[in-house]
């Protein structure tokens, strides 16, 4: 069971940027992880840290409403004509939506993630791949894209000092028009920011931090191998019998190519319009998550969680307290299905959701569309 000090760091860790999620952790997944795993220390009576973050971010009216995308483009196998962007900036961003891939990177990324919705910092999507170290070791590119007028914003830094923007040069023709390097105080590794309109009145930001010492010439070729579209966001399950107020907001999917091999896809539900404040809409939510099975038996790793009870034949784990419930369901064809519901269904919610739960046939091959 995660440990008062661990959910500090897992969040102290989380707020690596104020324009986008982490690049080393799955934030999403983290948060989720805690949320169950608190739930679960209340139903057994025991005492967990309650852990507060707070998320700033623009509200931008009429964002992640049902309107339908622009007119898809096919992913190519490469960029054509330095066009690395999209038909029009977004002004609505579907969360069910491949916005962007990577098409090149350094050596030595093996995580990867790609988030699409409402995201910490306010609506838009995020691309990130890293090394999966979180200490002075770590490496990663990210790709932000924003939606229409607005402007990015610095990252933050691990020391909490504001990072101040220094000298900004040219960057390389990118979907017909320049892009600018733009340099921030306060990096501990060398960090290159590169930002272009993928459309007008769009900006995309690609960073890279600490993959060698000729980062600007790593942003630039990350930049110019995008791919964009709208293609769907492949996913190990379809949902249905979700009440039909509740809106979704983001969808979430990350994969680690180090063995054990492991992988996560989860949507995200709301009861708050899109015009509501971004802490709002994630104050109740409704999610659901697949991850690829794996069989933890020592206790003191943070994946270890004691079945309680069974659904459907499978071991699982239900908790929960003042209407919250979390479930989790184990090794179902080699994936396990987690539900977690800020008291947005009736009492026995997620039980009665998981049999609208559809894995895919096989789900413990199912693997992500992150990396080629």
């Amino acid at each position: 069971m995660l440990d008062e000090r661990h959910i500090g760091d897992l969040m102290l860790t989380e707020i690596e940027s104020a324009e986008r999620p982490s690049a080393v952790l799955d934030v999403e997944r983290a948060m989720t992880t805690a949320r169950r795993q608190r739930r679960l220390a209340q139903g057994a009576g025991a005492t967990l840290l309650a852990v507060a973050l707070t998320v700033g971010g623009l509200t931008v009216p009429d964002l992640l409403t049902p309107d339908r995308p622009p007119a898809p483009t096919p992913f190519g196998s490469a960029t054509v004509a330095g066009q690395t962007g999209l038909p029009a900036a977004l002004t609505t961003i579907d969360p069910q939506r491949v916005y962007v891939r990577f098409g090149w990177l350094p050596a030595g990324l093996r995580h990867f993630q790609y988030q699409a919705g409402l995201l910490l910092s306010g609506p838009g999507v995020y691309l990130g791949a890293s090394n999966g170290h979180t200490d002075d070791q770590r490496q990663f590119v990210t790709v932000s894209l924003l939606p229409k007028g607005v402007e990015p914003s610095a990252p933050q830094r691990d020391s909490g000092e504001p990072a101040v923007a220094g000298d900004s040069d040219v960057g390389p023709r990118l979907n017909g028009g320049d892009s600018v390097f733009v340099s921030y105080s306060g990096a501990e590794k060398p960090e290159a920011v590169l930002r272009w309109r993928y459309a007008p009145d769009g900006w995309a930001q690609v960073r890279v931090f600490g993959t060698g010492s000729d980062v600007r010439k790593t942003a630039a070729q990350v930049a110019t191998s995008l791919r964009f579209g709208t293609d769907t966001v492949p996913m190990p399950a379809t949902v249905t019998g979700v009440p039909a107020n509740l809106r979704m907001i983001t969808v979430n999917v990350s994969e680690s190519l180090d063995e054990p091999r492991d992988w996560y896809a989860a949507w995200t539900w709301s009861p708050e319009p899109a015009t509501a404040d971004p802490g709002r809409q994630r104050a109740r939510t409704l999610s659901v998550g697949i991850s690829r099975y794996r069989n933890v038996t020592d206790p003191a790793d943070k994946a270890y969680v004691n079945p309680n009870t069974t659904v459907d034949g499978h071991p699982a784990r239900f908790g929960g307290e003042n209407g919250d419930e979390s479930l989790t369901v184990y090794d179902v064809n080699g994936a396990d299905v987690s539900i977690d519901d800020s008291a947005l269904l009736p009492a026995g919610g997620t039980r009665a959701l998981f049999p609208a739960v559809t894995l895919v046939a096989q789900p413990a091959t199912w693997h992500t569309h992150l990396h080629p």
